[in-house]
């Protein structure tokens, strides 16, 4: 093992010439070589040991065009010095600014960044770049690399460092009008009184049991009190619920592909109609069926006022990508015993195929309110019956050429 690093069997050498022909400083030359060289391995060889690099992102969210401040921080923890440094690290391409030090060698969309730096003894050192978020998605960032070595570059040495790190840009959002939606009403009047429906989370009393009163209103404590079947009477109900269906299918058959422009302006759409509904103090519920990152099920967001609810909303909405995993129209059918009763139903499609339209139609007759957010210009009065139809102005979208579909993404 010795014998494969040239500065051992030269030592040896110049060591072994020496005993032969018995000049003190040849022997001495080989000893401080072989010295010398088992130095230079060590320093290498624990070159990176007790060094930690922190990648530091204060804020992992952001809306487009604002830009993250991200923080790079590398701590030598012992008394050996590290002459030189080279830090990796894999950045995503949409985020990074064209004056940013690129290097070769990263994945699809994303670029290699390389800097390189020097630590003494118990050193820290740390910068920082702007990362520009310039359309919504969600992003990688990393695994980073560290590579250092000896002060001769003899020996290098190179370890895994920051773990990955998870970025998501929301999508933009715009005023309804400016989709050519009412200001007052953008999603129409309901049609027929006002219904009170009960809220099942505040229980108001007992009475007696009505043929026809389902099983989960029993109340079976105070049925066992009194002898008789008694039902659970809820107060009304004063929170308005608008669930946002989005069918990210663009093109008549899945496995034609998908038109970015199209699904983009979709995603925007959905994003603006749930700020708008928050901001009305709805509670906002979310059902897509794109596929969202490590996750192999159909999106799901429950109806809620939580403070951050529009704040996961928008962040499923930003990670969404244009792989379906059901039929829109399959997915609602699976749903629809989960919608609160006299809710609201937002479904911005694209397309509307036989199968949604009945599941619209059925969804309406059954007491829900559904609304079709439609991002292409045909007619679907004859499918829908009377279910209201609400055409998107796309002008808010055009930015050029429409562009081709594109294959699905794997």
């Amino acid at each position: 093992m010795l014998l494969r690093h040239p500065w051992a069997a030269l030592g040896l050498a110049l060591i072994a010439i020496g005993l032969v022909w018995s000049p003190g400083a040849l022997v001495g030359l080989g000893v401080f070589v072989l010295l010398a060289g088992v130095l230079v391995r060590a320093w290498g060889e624990r070159s990176l040991d007790g060094v930690e690099l922190e990648r530091l992102l204060p804020e992992s969210r952001a809306f487009p065009g604002e830009a993250l401040h991200l923080t790079y921080r590398v701590t030598n923890r012992k008394l050996i010095p590290l002459p030189w440094l080279e830090v990796r690290d894999l950045l995503p391409d949409a985020l990074t600014a064209p004056a940013l030090d690129r290097a070769p060698g990263g994945g699809a969309g994303t670029v290699s960044y390389r800097r390189s730096t020097h630590l003494r003894w118990h050193e820290r050192v740390s910068w920082s770049l702007d990362l520009s978020c310039s359309e919504r998605g969600y992003y990688r960032l990393g695994p980073a690399r560290l590579r250092s070595g000896d002060g001769f570059g003899l020996v290098t040495k190179e370890r895994a460092a920051a773990a990955v790190s998870v970025v998501v840009v929301y999508p933009r959002t715009v005023p309804l009008v400016d989709l050519g939606l009412p200001a007052a009403r953008p999603l129409g009047d309901r049609r027929g009184r006002e219904r009170i429906f009960e809220d099942p989370l505040r229980a108001a009393g007992v009475r007696d049991y009505h043929p026809g009163d389902p099983l989960r209103r029993i109340d079976w404590k105070a049925t066992a009190r009194r002898g008789e079947l008694q039902s659970r009477v809820y107060e009304p109900s004063t929170a308005q619920h608008l669930t946002v269906a989005l069918n990210v299918d663009t093109l008549e058959r899945s496995w034609q592909g998908y038109v970015p422009e199209l699904l983009e302006a979709s995603i925007v759409v959905a994003a603006s109609v749930a700020r708008w509904a928050f901001d009305a103090r709805y509670a906002v519920g979310l059902l897509a069926n794109g596929a969202v990152p490590d996750s192999d099920r159909p999106l799901r967001i429950a109806p809620g006022r939580a403070p951050d609810q529009l704040s996961r909303v928008l962040e499923a909405l930003g990670t969404i990508g244009p792989m379906t995993l059901t039929a829109l129209a399959a997915q609602l059918e699976d749903e629809s015993r989960a919608l609160p009763l006299g809710s609201t139903l937002a479904v911005i499609t694209a397309q509307m195929p036989e199968e949604l339209a009945a599941v619209l139609r059925r969804l309406d007759a059954s007491g829900q309110r559904v609304v079709v957010l439609a991002m292409a210009g045909d007619d679907w009065s004859e499918l829908l019956g009377a279910v209201p139809v609400r055409h998107v102005d796309r002008r808010a979208f055009e930015s050029g050429e429409q562009a081709a579909p594109v294959g699905r993404a794997s």
